[in-house]
C-alpha cells in the first residue's frame, strides 16, 4: 500500500507539474490513457485474482465470497488520497489481522478488543519510554515464542490427522491392493523376482560389474517408468546422473544395489513412491505402484 501510495503520489505530481503548459487536447488524451490503464489494471489484475480463486476448494470459495472481496476492494480503492493516516492504520490493521488470524486459527484466542484498546493506549501517549518499551518488548517475544510452539504443535497435528486421512481414504487403499495383488501375480509366474525387508521388490535383467553405486554413490541412469496398467509416466533414453539419496526411497534403494552395466526391473509400493499425496501431474495415484525398467553406467560407488 505504501508503495502504492508513493507511485500515486509522483504521478500525481507529474501531471501537475507538466498540466499548465498542455492544451486541452493533451488533456483530453492523458484522460483517454488514463482510463485505458485504468481498464486494464481492473481487468488483468481481477483476472489473476479469479484464477486463484476458482482453485480453492468449495468450502473456501463460500468463506470468499466475491461480493465481501470486491466490497473490502472497493473500500480501499476509493478511500481519500488525502487520507494519509487513514490509509496507513488499515496498512497497520491488515497487517495485525493476519497475524490474528493465524493465532485463532491454531487455537489461541485473541480478544480483538483488547488488543485494540492496548494497542490504541500505547498509540495516544505523548512519549514512549525507551526503558519501558524495552520491557514491554521483551515481554510480548516471551509470550509469542510460547504461542509460537503451541502453533508449530497444532500444525503438526493437523498435519498427521491429514495423512491419517489420506492413508485411510478409499483410492489409497484400493491402490495397496492392486499393487499387492499384482505383485503377488508377478511373483508366482516369476521366482527370479526379489523382495527386500522394506517391501521393494526387484528383478536382476542383467548383473553389472565392480563395486554397486551404495546409498551415497552415484550412476548415469536410463530408466523407464511405468504404473501396473502398463501406462508410461516418465522415462529417460539419454541417461542422467542420480544419486539414490535424491529420488522416492524405492528408486533410490534399487539404485544402490546396482553396478555398472546393470539391468534391473524395480517394483516399487507406493509407500516407498510418492505415498498417499501420490504425484498427480504426472498421472500417479495415491499408493500407486511404480514399475521402473532400470540401466546404469559410469558408476561412482560410495566412499
Amino acid at each position: 500500500m505504501k508503495k502504492l501510495l508513493m507511485v500515486c503520489g509522483v504521478a500525481a505530481l507529474m501531471f501537475g507539474a507538466t498540466s499548465c503548459n498542455k492544451t486541452s487536447s493533451s488533456d483530453s488524451a492523458n484522460k483517454g490513457f488514463g482510463d485505458s490503464l485504468s481498464v486494464a489494471i481492473g481487468s488483468s489484475q481481477g483476472s489473476r485474482i479469479l484464477s486463484d480463486y476458482m482453485s480453492l476448494p468449495a468450502e473456501q470459495q463460500a468463506n470468499f465470497k466475491k461480493d465481501d472481496i470486491l466490497r473490502g476492494l472497493k473500500q480501499a480503492l476509493m478511500t481519500d488520497t488525502t487520507q494519509q493516516g487513514y490509509l496507513t492504520g488499515l496498512q497497520f490493521g491488515m497487517q495485525l489481522f493476519g497475524q490474528v488470524l493465524r493465532y485463532e486459527e491454531a487455537g489461541i484466542p485473541i480478544d480483538r478488543a483488547k488488543l485494540y484498546e492496548a494497542y490504541a493506549k500505547a498509540f495516544s501517549a505523548d512519549s514512549v519510554d525507551a526503558d519501558q518499551m524495552r520491557e514491554l518488548q521483551i515481554q510480548f517475544q516471551t509470550l509469542a515464542q510460547e504461542a509460537q510452539q503451541k502453533m508449530m504443535a497444532y500444525y503438526q497435528e493437523q498435519e498427521a490427522a491429514a495423512r491419517a486421512a489420506k492413508e485411510d481414504s478409499p483410492e489409497a487403499k484400493e491402490n495397496v491392493a492392486k499393487g499387492e495383488a499384482y505383485l503377488k501375480d508377478l511373483m508366482a509366474k516369476d521366482p527370479e523376482i526379489k523382495v527386500t525387508e522394506s517391501g521393494l521388490a526387484y528383478k536382476v535383467v542383467k548383473e553389472g560389474t565392480g563395486e554397486a553405486v551404495g546409498a551415497n554413490g552415484s550412476a548415469k541412469v536410463k530408466y523407464t517408468g511405468k504404473l501396473i496398467d502398463g501406462k508410461e509416466f516418465d522415462s529417460n533414453s539419454e541417461g542422467v546422473v542420480m544419486n539414490p539419496n535424491r529420488v522416492v526411497p524405492g528408486f533410490g534403494e534399487g539404485l544402490s544395489m546396482m553396478k555398472n552395466g546393470s539391468q534391473y526391473v524395480l517394483y516399487i509400493p507406493g509407500k516407498l513412491a510418492y505415498g498417499v499425496d501420490g504425484n498427480p501431474q504426472a498421472g500417479i495415484a495415491p499408493n500407486a505402484m511404480l514399475v521402473f525398467e532400470v540401466e546404469t553406467s559410469d558408476v561412482t560407488p560410495a566412499n
